[in-house]
């Protein structure tokens, strides 16, 4: 909010009056919060890779294991 709160000196220098240049600067740091990942959304994507990690080496011990006892 900081840097948008620099924003606002310009958006009033510009002729906006003081709620609209308000509501400029709040709809830019509300559609800019809306896209960002919290730590609890890479903390579960983290977990789910590790998951996904650990199936997938399984998986492929599994096929080694086979393909040794075929030849």
């Amino acid at each position: 909010m900081a840097t948008l709160a620099k924003l606002y000196p310009i958006l009033k220098d510009l002729g906006l009056e003081d709620q609209k240049a308000n509501e400029f600067v709040e709809i830019i740091d509300e559609s800019r919060k809306e896209g960002l990942a919290t730590r609890e959304d890479i903390k579960d994507l983290e977990i789910r890779l590790v998951k996904w990690i650990i199936v997938l080496m399984i998986a492929q011990t599994s096929i080694s294991i086979a393909l040794l006892k075929l030849f």
